[in-house]
C-alpha cells in the first residue's frame, strides 16, 4: 500500500474512535453499579438532583467523600441498600449499569432505537441489558429508587415475576425510599 492509503486509513480509524460513544464515555464504579456519563458536568448535575432527605443524608454524612465521584459512589450504594431494605430483598449478585443521558428526549430515542416503540419515559430499566437509562434533567430520588426497585426484583428472583409484579415492587420502593 502507498503511504497515502495508510495515512487515510489511520485518519479514518482515529475519527471513528474519537467519535464513538464508548471513547467519550466516562465511568464511575460503585459496589452495585457502573455509572456511564459523557462529561463531569452531567455527573455533577445527577448528583445534585438526588436529594436524599434528612434520614438518608445523615447516613451519607457519616461516610467520607472528597470528590463528586466519592459522594455519588457513597450515595448510590446507600440508595441501593435502602431499596433492598424497603423491599426486604437482598440479592447476592446485584450489579447494574446506569447510563446518564441529558434529557428525556435522549432516553426516548434510546428506547425507540432498541425496541422500535415510542414512549414518554424519563428513565427505564432494560432487563435484557441489566442497564438503567436515565434522564438527568428529570431524575430525583423517587425516580432512581423506582428503577433500582426493578434491579433488585430482577436480581432477586430466579424466575422473573410477571411485569405487573415487577412494577408493583418498583413503585413500593419509590414510595418508601424516605421512610
Amino acid at each position: 500500500m502507498t503511504s497515502k492509503v495508510w495515512i487515510t486509513l489511520v485518519i479514518v480509524f482515529l475519527l471513528h474512535v474519537g467519535t464513538s460513544s464508548s471513547a467519550l464515555c466516562e465511568e464511575l464504579k460503585t459496589r452495585y453499579a457502573s455509572v456511564r456519563y459523557d462529561d463531569i458536568n452531567l455527573l455533577q448535575k445527577f448528583n445534585d438532583e438526588i436529594y436524599l432527605g434528612r434520614q438518608l443524608s445523615q447516613q451519607l454524612h457519616q461516610q467520607k467523600a472528597f470528590t463528586i465521584q466519592d459522594e455519588l459512589h457513597n450515595k448510590l450504594n446507600l440508595i441501593v441498600e435502602k431499596v433492598e431494605t424497603v423491599l426486604d430483598m437482598f440479592p447476592a449478585q446485584l450489579y447494574v449499569t446506569i447510563v446518564l443521558l441529558p434529557s428525556s428526549k435522549e432516553v426516548q430515542e434510546v428506547y425507540l432505537q432498541k425496541y422500535g416503540k415510542r414512549v414518554n419515559h424519563v428513565a427505564y430499566y432494560s432487563l435484557s441489558e441489566k442497564t438503567i437509562y436515565l434522564s438527568v434533567d428529570d431524575v430525583n430520588l423517587k425516580v432512581l429508587a423506582h428503577e433500582i426497585g426493578h434491579i433488585v426484583a430482577d436480581h432477586y428472583f430466579q424466575v422473573r415475576p410477571p411485569y405487573k409484579i415487577h412494577e408493583l415492587l418498583a413503585q413500593f420502593a419509590e414510595e418508601h425510599i424516605t421512610d
